[in-house]
């Protein structure tokens, strides 16, 4: 028996099994998939879309999307320890004010924006420091784009003239919207991801308080008389079923899908819907597996007028706007990332293009379509984002393609831009619904609040009415963050772990 298992050895179970080892206390650590110390296709920035769709990663599929032409998506999420922030594009966004707001709002004192922001400084290492608001205390090294081919001056240059700012501008800085600048990574001084396992994981692996049982899936969370949780039931590395036990908390980390998925395995969730899978129903929570969000992307491309070369990172230049209102808190509703050239780690998934192009790559931060994750008949998964089934996010994708066409109209992309490639005929509704896919960023399903009807957890990440069971990922965050959400939630678990720790 141990003092505390962790669920899920993602970014939010790195940082919680360093923070509670750190503290002296014992972990137990589990994870579905495997674990590599050094594994390359992780650490070389170029390898991480080999892991895509293989045992390193849950792909998730949906249900057929309306919205989406009636297409069925996948939703890579990574089986690996490191999760998802081990198969990532590594683009480290602190996203808007407004969302640690909204987490205020949700949770009170306890998530006070003076907290969240300590939070930040534990987590962050700007190493192009110091700049104002920035942070060179945290574990985690953040650099502006390093690769040269990536970054693009003329892409500030066409933004600028469209009455943004530019100069670098950093997105993490005091104001994240309306300028363009590099995008930020975090990768380290010798040109590797720095993941959450690498960041928080990798230095405490020896120490006798933390166990890391990989290749160890949880089937559910074992309640005890008093209703409390008392240890979680795993199918083991050798296909055993057996049940681990924890003197104290069980923290789930297993990310908007996995996480509501197990407490619904466990009889934690809507009634209705665990009879309808077979699970004798436990404990009900109206909001476990719904209000599910993600974001959107949208490739636009452009034939390049002249040869250049292909960057080794997925995008490197990025500016936030707010093209449609779509945000309920003032939040940019797109980011607008950008490459130069066709990036090389892509070069194997992109269409035959006929010669080198330039991407725009508008990703909808601010959804306002809403949909659900839950267990089906005989405890078949039912993902039903409803991606696009809101006109809102529609109007923010169209405007996209027709703000893309402005910017390289002006002095700097307008000597590189050649013919429009995608989309290629003005019915751009069309285009948005046959061509918009997910950007991998689930949040939601058990979200923070202090209503049980409409939330999961509490403002301690404690599941209403369930003691010692505990949830702290990106399923907690209440609402889609304006840009890609690996920051806010390595947030959350830095939160998480301050709240164990203190006993508040």
């Amino acid at each position: 028996m141990t003092q505390h298992i962790v669920v899920g050895a993602g970014a939010s179970g790195c940082i919680l099994a360093r923070r509670l080892v750190d503290a002296g206390r014992q972990v137990l650590l589990i994870e579905a998939g495997e674990m590599h110390r050094h594994p390359s296709n992780v650490e070389d920035v170029e390898g991480f879309i080999n892991l895509w769709n293989t045992r390193f990663d849950w792909a998730l599929p949906t249900v057929r999307q309306k919205g989406l032409a009636n297409r069925t998506i996948t939703v890579n999420q990574g089986k690996i320890v490191g999760g998802s922030s081990a198969i990532n594009a590594m683009m480290y966004v602190r996203c808007h004010s407004s969302d640690y707001e909204h987490l205020e709002r949700r949770g009170g004192p306890r998530w006070s924006l003076d907290r969240t922001r300590r939070a930040l400084s534990r987590i962050e290492n700007y190493v192009d420091g110091p700049r104002e608001g920035r942070f060179q205390s945290g574990l985690m090294e953040v650099r502006d784009c390093p690769d040269p081919a990536s970054y693009s001056p003329e892409f500030q240059q066409s933004a600028a003239a469209l009455g943004y700012a530019a100069d670098d501008w950093d997105y993490n800085g005091p104001r994240q919207e309306n300028g363009a600048g590099p995008l930020q990574f975090n990768i380290d001084g010798q040109g590797r991801r720095h993941s959450a396992f690498n960041a928080y994981l990798a230095e405490i692996l020896d120490t006798p308080l933390l166990e890391v049982r990989h290749g160890c899936e949880a089937l559910r969370i074992v309640l005890g008389p008093d209703g409390g949780a008392t240890g979680v039931d795993v199918r083991n590395s050798q296909g055993e079923i057996e049940t681990l036990r924890s003197e104290q908390e069980i923290i789930l980390c297993g990310g908007a899908l996995l996480t509501p998925l197990l407490l619904q395995r466990s009889g934690i969730g809507p009634t209705r819907t665990l009879e309808k899978a077979g699970v004798p129903p436990k404990v009900e929570l109206p909001a476990v597996g719904e209000h599910l969000m993600d974001h959107l992307q949208l490739p636009v491309i452009y034939r390049l007028k002249k040869e250049i070369p292909n960057p080794r990172l997925l995008t490197g230049n990025v500016l936030f706007l707010n093209l449609n209102n779509n945000s309920p808190s003032g939040a940019p509703d797109l980011q607008l990332n950008f490459t130069p050239a066709a990036p090389r780690p892509l070069q194997r998934l992109l269409p035959p293009l006929g010669g080198p192009v330039m991407i725009f790559l508008p990703i909808l931060v601010q959804p306002v379509s809403v949909g659900r994750v839950r267990l089906g008949a005989k405890q078949r998964v039912e993902l039903d984002p409803h991606y696009l089934s809101h006109r809102k996010d529609v109007e923010v994708l169209i405007k996209a393609v027709e703000f893309c066409r402005q910017m390289v109209k002006q002095p700097g992309l307008e000597g590189l831009a050649g013919e429009p490639l995608l989309p290629e005929d003005a019915d751009l509704e069309g285009y948005v619904r046959g061509n918009a896919s997910t950007l991998w960023h689930p949040v939601g399903t058990c979200r923070l609040g202090s209503d049980p009807e409409e939330s999961v957890v509490d403002s301690r990440l404690q599941v209403h009415g369930i003691a010692n069971l505990h949830v702290a990922d990106a399923s907690v965050t209440p609402y889609a963050t304006a840009g890609n959400n690996h920051v806010p939630t390595m947030v959350i678990a830095e939160m998480a772990a301050e709240l164990l720790l203190s006993g508040d």
